[in-house]
């Protein structure tokens, strides 16, 4: 991980705690802007799967285009997307399958709904 990237996480992290902290009842969306380095670089791409249907254009690209990712999927997508799991599960070298729980439950200390999940 090269300095200037960690340098930035760790402030978008601090600063995450920090509005968290202040505003509690405000949700934050957090955003990363990161200037580009000579020589390339690297970027892991990771995935939400949480309740919805596959976009099968998305899968598909990735496939196509060799380009692995990590994959957080929930019981409820894994229920839904069965075709999508095969896919997914033939490409090993491509993808990996992470459990992000049962129904992924919004990690919010206030009474809501989120994406009609109540936290």
């Amino acid at each position: 991980m090269t300095d200037l990237l960690r340098k930035s996480l760790c402030a978008l992290a601090l600063s995450l705690a920090l509005v968290s902290a202040g505003n509690a009842a405000t949700l934050v969306e957090p955003t990363l802007h990161l200037k580009p380095q000579g020589g390339g670089g690297r970027v892991a791409l990771t995935l939400d799967a949480c309740g919805g249907k596959t976009d099968t254009r998305i899968l598909s690209a990735l496939v196509e285009n060799r380009i692995p990712a990590t994959i957080f999927v929930t019981g409820i997508w894994l229920k839904r997307n069965a075709d999508a799991v095969e896919i997914m599960r033939a490409h090993p070298d491509l993808f990996e399958l992470e459990n992000h729980g049962g129904r992924h439950i919004p990690a919010v200390d206030t009474p809501r709904k989120i994406y009609g999940i109540s936290s």
